[in-house]
């Protein structure tokens, strides 16, 4: 399993048909990739094409320019045996790129890591036919060079629907590639449509070229392919392959990118140290005047104290006032002094809040319930937080104008207390679990049991509450007339008298 950005060195036909050549270029990329393994993984990549059956037999002796250049590179298999044999040797892993059927059999038989798909064959589907049948045991990886949305589109269904699992490079087919022709945003624009396919990215870019790929890495690249080889007296570089001192800038300019990038884990380590140094700069918490009586502990509102600069290590800061925290004070302070941490408890209830809202997500989640992102939960403790389990309801409203939707959500045994409405006409349905719903109205007054699919409605001023009796909890579609505040009245004055009974929370 590959945990690090991978490295992709593609040779293609930069060894020249030398084999001494091809040596050196593995041997010289090995040593330089050593200096990177902390961060990167490093494969080396060939080329294979049938050169029997791939050139016309009418083209084999003509001066066509790429014909011509197979043609003169070709190697044997024994070199090519030797070859793959050596670049494993030097701690790479082994990828090719097929060109035709008999190439995808000849990098089977070889054993390579990974088959790759060059973007001239992406959308060639008598080779993708062909690949899909024998590659079921090799990973493969596809360039989308020239591809258009269609044709990007059809080949990640076909493979998908294939049940293979491709890594997609985002690629210029134009080599070199003009860094105004680079189009980064592309690959963001792939990968948000396509999260768990499109992976990295294939240069065909200048060889000076060193700030594409640290974009890229930024955007969520995690493989990149780069042409490389040597430029000696007998043979010289193109014009999109890089040298061994253009690749290593390049390197360095992804490693830094990589630190500069980080992670959510590192992120979330260095936030204490932030904190600390943030904490230098925030209001201490000064009490007024003396309010704790003897032996009695006092809870701590805004009225009770000052926020002042500058704060001492230990002391109540002024972010640790807020509506969901209750700030106890539980020993006796003097009119003006500050006020430690130890001297209080902090009871904070949007951690509970938070707990809450991910148990109805997996509610949500676990019943295939679409909700928009962007909705709210309204979560209701008419006794309070510390009774919310037994007494209390979560929500979402999905519309509320002429005429309302919501979906409420019950843990197990949960009730909801009576209460009814002067106005309001409402009706349930049961989408999950088990819901007992009692009705009282003129002194009469009726117990049903609504399971999954059942409907009741619930009329004016008829008294109602209920509970979810199933283990996992219940799930209720409440369609109504529009629904108001103040057309709720509770039985018990508790409630009615708790303005602090709802809690809201995005999803």
């Amino acid at each position: 399993m590959i945990t690090k950005p991978l490295i992709i060195f593609e040779m293609a036909n930069n060894h020249m048909g030398d084999f001494v050549h091809a040596k050196k270029i593995i041997n010289i990329f090995s040593r330089l990739s050593k200096d990177f393994q902390k961060k990167l993984t490093f494969a080396m990549k060939f080329q294979f094409r049938d050169l029997d059956t791939y050139i016309h037999k009418s083209f084999k002796f003509s001066d066509h320019p790429q014909v011509k250049r197979f043609l003169d590179t070709k190697l044997t298999n024994d070199q090519w045996k030797y070859l793959i044999k050596y670049t494993r040797k030097k701690g790479f892993i082994t990828i090719c790129t097929a060109f035709d059927e008999n190439s995808v059999n000849k990098v089977i038989k070889n054993k390579f890591d990974f088959l790759k798909i060059a973007s001239c064959s992406m959308d060639e589907w008598p080779l993708l036919e062909y690949i899909s049948k024998k590659c079921k045991k090799i990973k493969i990886i596809c360039s989308l060079g020239g591809g258009n949305r269609s044709s990007i589109r059809n080949n990640i269904s076909f493979f998908t629907n294939k049940n293979l699992d491709v890594k997609y490079l985002y690629c210029v087919a134009k080599y070199p590639t003009n860094p105004e022709n680079l189009n980064l945003e592309y690959f963001k624009y792939l990968k948000s449509i396509y999260p768990e396919k499109i992976y990295g990215y294939s240069t065909h870019e200048n060889p000076d070229e060193k700030l594409a790929a640290g974009l890229v890495y930024a955007m969520g690249g995690k493989i990149f392919e780069k042409h490389i080889g040597l430029s000696t007296k007998k043979y010289s570089l193109n014009k999109y392959s890089s040298d061994p001192q253009q690749t290593r800038a390049w390197l360095e300019c992804l490693v830094d990118s990589i630190d500069r990038c980080g992670s959510i884990q590192k992120r979330d380590k260095y936030l204490g140290i932030e904190q600390k140094n943030l904490n230098i700069f925030k209001r201490g918490v000064f009490l007024k005047e003396s309010i704790l009586e003897k032996n009695k502990k006092e809870i701590l509102e805004l009225k009770d104290v000052d926020f002042a600069f500058p704060t001492i290590p230990g002391q109540l800061v002024a972010n640790d006032f807020s509506k969901f925290k209750t700030i106890i004070l539980k020993t006796k302070i003097l009119s003006g002094k500050k006020i430690l941490k130890k001297n209080v408890n902090i009871f904070d209830n949007r951690k509970f809040v938070e707990i809450v809202r991910d148990k109805i997500l997996n509610l949500i989640n676990a019943n295939s319930i679409i909700i928009n992102k962007f909705s709210k939960l309204e979560i209701s403790h008419h006794y309070g937080i510390h009774q919310f389990y037994k007494f209390g309801l979560s929500m979402i409203t999905i519309h509320n104008s002429e005429y309302c939707k919501k979906i409420l959500f019950l843990f197990y045994k949960q009730k909801h207390p009576e209460q009814f409405h002067k106005k309001k006409k409402e009706t349930f349905f049961i989408l999950f679990g088990k819901v007992k719903l009692k009705i009282r109205k003129n002194k009469k007054s009726k117990n049903l049991l609504l399971k999954t699919g059942d409907i009741y409605t619930i009329n004016s001023n008829e008294i109602h509450s209920f509970e979810a009796v199933s283990r996992d909890g219940a799930i209720i579609e409440e369609l109504s007339t529009k629904s108001t505040g103040e057309d709720s009245f509770y039985l018990d004055k508790k409630i009615t008298n708790n303005k602090n009974r709802k809690s809201f929370i995005s999803l």
